[in-house]
């Protein structure tokens, strides 16, 4: 979701996206209370299937998509940051998967809008066999974070104080390349994406409660 078309990114460029007007907390919030949902409101479906599997002990939340446990997405988490682990959920369930050598995502805690450039951040491409793949490389990413109070997660999640994570892969020598943006409901979790108007949902209490084959990460992490 997050990569599978940045290569044309990096290579032809998109047109920027359109601003969206952050809010600022009250006080300093814990991303965990967004990111990580009540486990009686998962697994979900929507536009697909998808299932929120925690293990506190490695401070590790995944999301199992299309009810596949080989196509998942896992983020870690420190006292300092949330970071992005590894996609493992490219689409047309190749095998292939991803992971950055920086990965900071979000920060732990924040009480207003929230900006990070990490100008250094090197992805790895993996290969179904984790062989890696020539086209790793310099991928440099820009971040925003903000909260939007009450916003409508659907009639299964209903109205929720909502963390906006805008993840924006860009070519450091050309064109900055379309933003996503994540939705995580403060107690249920992430329940939307979008890219360039195209919106996913996942916000209806249902489906198949798979967990993921961590065993196939590659790179050791």
């Amino acid at each position: 979701m997050l990569v599978a078309t940045c290569l044309a990114i990096l290579s032809a460029g998109c047109s920027h996206s359109l601003p969206i007007q952050p809010s600022a907390p009250s006080q300093a919030v814990d991303v965990l209370e967004y990111l990580i949902g009540d486990p009686s409101v998962w697994p979900r479906v929507g536009n697909h299937a998808q299932n929120q599997f925690v293990d506190t002990s490695q401070r590790q939340v995944c999301w199992v998509k299309y009810g596949n446990p080989r196509t998942f997405e896992c983020w870690r988490w420190d006292d300092d940051y949330v970071y992005h682990l590894v996609d493992h959920a490219i689409d047309g369930n190749t095998g292939e998967s991803y992971h950055f050598s920086d990965g900071r995502w979000l920060p732990r805690r924040f009480s207003g809008p929230w900006t990070l450039d990490v100008t250094k951040n090197q992805i790895t491409w993996f290969d179904p066999a984790c062989g890696r793949e020539a086209r790793s490389g310099l991928f440099p990413y820009r971040q925003r974070a903000w909260i939007e109070p009450a916003r409508d997660a659907g009639p299964d999640l209903g109205v929720r104080d909502t963390l906006v994570l805008e993840y924006q892969p860009y070519d450091p020598v050309g064109e900055t390349g379309a933003a996503e943006h994540f939705y995580f409901g403060r107690g249920v979790g992430w329940y939307e994406w979008e890219r360039s108007g195209f919106k996913d949902m996942f916000n209806r209490i249902g489906g198949p409660p798979r967990e993921p084959r961590r065993d196939l990460i590659c790179g050791g992490t």
